[in-house]
């Protein structure tokens, strides 16, 4: 018990000295018409079929993300103007192997956000349709502009979890995780959402005027130091 309301105090005293940044690497868009944006990184993710790249943005208090999962047949992530696709579909296009879709690239943009802090529930977009552009693309670096429009669905704390605390205790340490900059370690995807379940409630979430910008040389150079 004691340990539980220590790190709530550390979560609510780290949440105290956030103060909004300029980041350099960041996702920014407007989210039904209401301006976003935070910190982005290049994400790890375990895909082997494909080329891909992957970065995400993550914000604390309450928890919103905006993941952007870019994949191709071949070694075709260069600038251009790509169809944002739902999951569904990404799944159905990808197993064809024929000619015509090895040059193929397919963009997976989705949302979440926390309805009620800590985690009691779950408001997300499920990748849809829209368009991104790659205005820049380096070895190491990425830049372009989204629009997209996403399946809204929510979900919902299971009772267990809300009774016995379970699922707030996950959250707490979802977020500590988060805030330190390990969002990809504690949600292996933009809708994994631990103890809950998603209701029928459905919606559409927009997400215009989007851009992004992403570095990771020096992530990687100070990985390689360690």
């Amino acid at each position: 018990m004691r340990n539980s309301i220590l790190i709530v105090l550390f979560v609510m005293l780290g949440f105290a000295g956030t103060k909004a940044q300029d980041y350099s690497n960041f996702i920014s868009c407007e989210v039904n018409g209401q301006a976003w944006k935070a910190e982005a990184k290049k994400l790890k993710l375990p895909f082997n079929a494909y080329e891909y790249l992957a970065i995400a943005a993550f914000e604390v208090k309450p928890d919103v993300q905006v993941w952007i999962r870019i994949f191709a047949l071949k070694d075709k992530i260069k600038p251009g103007t790509y169809p944002v696709v739902s999951e569904k579909e990404f799944a159905s296009l990808s197993k064809k192997k024929a000619k015509d879709n090895e040059d193929m690239v397919w963009v997976l943009i989705d949302y979440t956000e926390e309805t009620k802090n800590l985690g009691y529930g779950f408001h997300d977009g499920e990748s849809l349709s829209g368009t991104l552009v790659i205005e820049e693309r380096g070895e190491k670096m990425v830049k372009g502009t989204f629009e997209a429009e996403l399946n809204g669905v929510y979900y919902k704390k299971r009772n267990v979890a809300a009774l016995t605390g379970q699922g707030i205790r996950g959250n707490i340490e979802k977020k500590i995780m988060t805030k330190a900059g390990g969002g990809m370690l504690a949600n292996s995807g933009p809708h994994d959402h631990e103890n809950t379940k998603k209701t029928d409630q459905t919606d559409t979430i927009k997400l215009s005027k989007g851009s992004f910008f992403v570095d990771w040389s020096k992530k990687e150079k100070d990985e390689a130091e360690e």
